[in-house]
């Protein structure tokens, strides 16, 4: 014999399966994407200036990444209280100070590639999409994306490498509270290298 209640549970359940494996899909699209475009500018890094890894970059980052709530928490304190556009130019000089460590971190990196796990996990309202960066020499190195709904779709929020050491966290310390002209200041020190 069934268990009614079993059965209706299970039912109303199916729903929030198909929602959940929907938003896990399109998660790992954002990541995959994001990787995709980087595997040119990964590959070709030697042969590339820092300004030809930063112009290559720069579009997908903005394409995969929460800009808007990235800056905000880099920033921290006060963000709000910014005129309307301080804070769009702050979101797009924090972008290219990304794309700027971005492309400075490339010039070292030796890798063929990305691989993606088939399993994501939740974890505070978002979902982490599991990769690794596979190296031409060594081990793999684990990069895992903090992927979050936004207004513009599924956009990443923040990077841990080895699994847990946050992107976004090592760019709040740099960058918490810096004025506008001194965060220019620091990606065009960081294009200069």
């Amino acid at each position: 014999m069934f268990d009614r209640r079993a059965v209706l549970a299970f039912i109303a359940a199916i729903p929030a399966v198909a929602a959940l494996a929907a938003e896990t899909d399109e998660a790992v699209a954002i990541v995959q994407k994001l990787q995709d475009s980087q595997i040119d500018v990964l590959r070709q890094a030697g042969k590339m200036s820092l300004q030809q890894r930063f112009d290559a970059l720069r579009p997908a980052l903005d394409a995969a990444f929460d800009l808007d709530g990235m800056a905000k928490l880099a920033h921290g304190p006060g963000f709000d209280d910014l005129p309307a556009a301080d804070r769009a130019e702050w979101v797009k000089n924090f972008g290219d100070y990304v794309a700027a460590t971005y492309a400075q971190r490339f010039e070292f990196v030796e890798a063929k590639g990305f691989e993606r796990d088939a399993k994501t996990a939740q974890r505070d309202g978002a979902l982490v999409v599991s990769t690794r960066m596979i190296s031409t020499s060594g081990q793999p190195m684990p990069i895992d994306y903090v992927v979050k709904a936004t207004p513009q779709g599924w956009r990443i929020g923040d990077i841990l490498a080895n699994g847990s050491i946050s992107e976004l966290t090592q760019w709040r310390r740099a960058l918490r509270g810096l004025p506008l002209a001194d965060l220019r200041k620091r990606t065009a020190s960081l294009l200069e290298r």
